[in-house]
C-alpha cells in the first residue's frame, strides 16, 4: 500500500476496489467509486489484466500483448483521472485459458489458478487495515473470473466490510427477480444508490475504456440503471450482508 493510501486511513477505512478485468468497476461500481470519502485514497486492484479478446471469434491469442498493453494503458488513464492507486495482478483472462467456442477449462487448472488468486489477493489484503471496505462483483454473470474473485474475497475477508457491486453489463440481461434471487441466496440485501445527476460523469468514466465497449454495452448500462430508478431517475446497486 502507498503512502498516500496510508495516509488516508486518518479519513476513515480504506476502500479497496477489486476488478476481474479493466472496466469492470467503472461498469458496476462508479458510484461506490465516487461516494468514497474526500481524504481517502481508494485502490483499484485490476486481477485478470491479460487478454487477447476483441469480440471477435476466434480470437487470436498472438494479439494477446497488444491488446493487454492496450487495456493497462486505459486502467492507467483511468486510475490517474479519479485518483486511484492502481495494483495490476497480471493473471491471464478466460480469452487466454479457455476461448470461447473451445474446450471448458480443465478443473484441475481451474483449481490450481483459484490457488494462485487467492495467494495474491492475500498479500493484497495483508497491506490494508483488517477494517477496509472491499468491493468485489456480485457474479451474477457466473464468469469464472468474476467468480474467482469474489469467492477469494470472501474466503479471505468473510463478510465483514465486503460490498458486492452488480457484474456490468451482464446484470442487464438478467430479469429483476433472478438477480434478487441470486443475491438473496448469497445473503445479501440491497443498497440502491442514486446515478441521476452523476450519470454524465460515468459517461465519461467509461469512455477510458473505448476499447472495451461494444456497441450495446452502453444503451444495456443506461437500460439496468433505469430499471434500477423505477421511474424516479438512474441507479447502480450494491449488495451487502444484512445487519
Amino acid at each position: 500500500m502507498t503512502e498516500r493510501a496510508r495516509n488516508g486511513r486518518d479519513e476513515g477505512p480504506e476502500h479497496v476496489f477489486f476488478s476481474p478485468h479493466p472496466d469492470d468497476v467503472a461498469l458496476g461500481a462508479y458510484a461506490s467509486l465516487l461516494g468514497v470519502p474526500r481524504g481517502i485514497v481508494p485502490t483499484l486492484v485490476t486481477v485478470f489484466s491479460q487478454s487477447c479478446w476483441e469480440f471477435v471469434l476466434p480470437v487470436d491469442p498472438s494479439r494477446a500483448m497488444a491488446v493487454t498493453s492496450l487495456r493497462m494503458g486505459e486502467d492507467r488513464r483511468f486510475a490517474r483521472a479519479h485518483g486511484l492507486d492502481l495494483v495490476h495482478l497480471g493473471f491471464r483472462d478466460t480469452s487466454l485459458r479457455a476461448p470461447p467456442g473451445g474446450p471448458a477449462e480443465p478443473e484441475e487448472a481451474r483449481s490450481a489458478l483459484a490457488s494462485r488468486v487467492m495467494l495474491a489477493l492475500g498479500e493484497v489484503l495483508a497491506s490494508v487495515s483488517p477494517d477496509a471496505i472491499c468491493y468485489v462483483p456480485l457474479g451474477i454473470s457466473s464468469h469464472a473470473d468474476h467468480l474467482l474473485v469474489r469467492d477469494a474475497v470472501r474466503a479471505l475477508r468473510g463478510e465483514r466490510n465486503v460490498v458486492y457491486y452488480e457484474d456490468l453489463p451482464y446484470s442487464a440481461h438478467h430479469p429483476e427477480d433472478e438477480i434478487v434471487d441470486y443475491a438473496w441466496a448469497l445473503g445479501l440485501s440491497p443498497r440502491s444508490l442514486d446515478m441521476t445527476t452523476l450519470w454524465s460523469a460515468k459517461l465519461r468514466g467509461l469512455s477510458f475504456y473505448a476499447s472495451q465497449l461494444e456497441p450495446q454495452t452502453l444503451p444495456a448500462v443506461e437500460a439496468h440503471a433505469r430499471r434500477l430508478g423505477a421511474g424516479r431517475g438512474m441507479a447502480e446497486r450494491v449488495w451487502t450482508v444484512a445487519p
